[in-house]
């Protein structure tokens, strides 16, 4: 039977760096291809920083146990987990896409992958690791419905929102049309190798006759006739904001193409600054994308994303919104 110290001493204290490694300072959690995670790379030093998901797991990762972390950096050395150096991390996607496409749910695979992803949540919980986001918080940031209960708890605007089976008293209670959005993912790939996005679209009760709203739930709310899109993104307290005139675009502003290019930086919604950084802070995201906008009555929260696109902003933004993340991976 193996016995595992209470107390390990110093000479024996794994976190302790081997001369012949460096300490790693920054772990990002995502693909080397995604542009994101490529712009905020090249403000990092190669050497103590290492890039892994599941997919590049088994490349990146030398050794791991309870008390030992050793990494190949993007200098192509040894890098490990110490007590003794602060490292910090981003986790920007978990699996590239596509990543598990294929995989028949309890087959070897699927074992396989399982097994990875549990190696990873481990290092995702390491407290050696300060973390723009915790895993945790980040998958619960990720659901819609703990977004609007973080919203009404800090007495933020939002649409009524409800899961509902009976599109009569949805009817009711929202009036007619109301929106319809995905709960979960908003894509997904076909059979056939097509890739789909489920976009979000006004109905009435008649339009859903029939439907089974609850086998895969959508969330319901009240239709907001917006003047004006905002997206804002929040780095560890920091803010910027870019709006878009919603004049002749669709209720999803993602479906014209030209909406992605016309988003311009904008200083006159402090306010509603001030509210995104409360409700990151208070879901205890450090990084996120927010949807927000403005009708008569005034700015609603939408949406947020806390491992969201910035890339499609203006150039002024995006450059300091990269600086802002890296400046802090860096701990500057």
């Amino acid at each position: 039977m193996g016995l595992h110290p209470v107390a390990p001493t110093a000479e024996a204290d794994s976190t302790a760096l081997s001369p012949h490694c460096n300490p790693v300072r920054v772990f990002l959690i995502g693909d080397a291809t995604d542009p994101h995670v490529s712009t905020v790379l090249a403000r990092l030093p190669k050497q103590g920083t290492v890039l892994i998901d599941v997919a590049t797991l088994p490349s990146v990762l030398s050794r791991f146990s309870p008390g030992e972390g050793t990494f190949i950096d993007l200098a192509g050395e040894q890098a490990c987990l110490s007590s003794e150096v602060a490292a910090r991390g981003w986790i920007r996607r978990l699996a590239p896409a596509g990543w598990d496409a294929g995989t028949v749910l309890g087959g070897q695979a699927a074992a396989r992958l399982a097994a990875r992803m549990t190696v990873l949540a481990a290092l995702l919980r390491d407290a050696r690791i300060s973390w723009m986001c915790r895993v945790d918080a980040l998958f619960a940031a990720e659901n819609k419905l703990v977004q609007y209960r973080a919203a009404q708890t800090l007495g933020l605007r939002f649409p009524d929102t409800f899961v509902c089976a009976d599109p009569a008293y949805l009817a009711a209670e929202l009036g007619e049309p109301f929106v319809i959005k995905p709960l979960g993912p908003g894509n997904f790939t076909t059979g056939d190798g097509h890739d789909h996005v489920v976009h979000t679209q006004a109905v009435s009760a008649r339009d859903l006759a029939g439907a089974d709203l609850l086998r895969a739930p959508f969330l319901a709310q009240k239709l907001l006739t917006a003047r004006t899109h905002l997206r804002i993104v929040t780095v560890d307290g920091d803010a910027w904001t870019a709006e878009l005139d919603a004049d002749e675009l669709p209720l999803d502003w993602r479906q014209a193409a030209r909406a992605h290019r016309s988003f311009v930086p904008s200083a006159r919604w402090m306010s509603v600054e001030r509210d995104a950084v409360r409700l990151a802070q208070h879901l205890q995201t450090g990084f996120t994308c927010q949807d927000w906008i403005v009708e008569d009555a005034g700015p609603a929260f939408v949406d947020l994303n806390p491992g969201g696109q910035w890339l499609f902003l203006p150039d002024s933004m995006t450059e300091r919104i990269a600086d802002s993340l890296a400046s802090w991976l860096r701990g500057a």
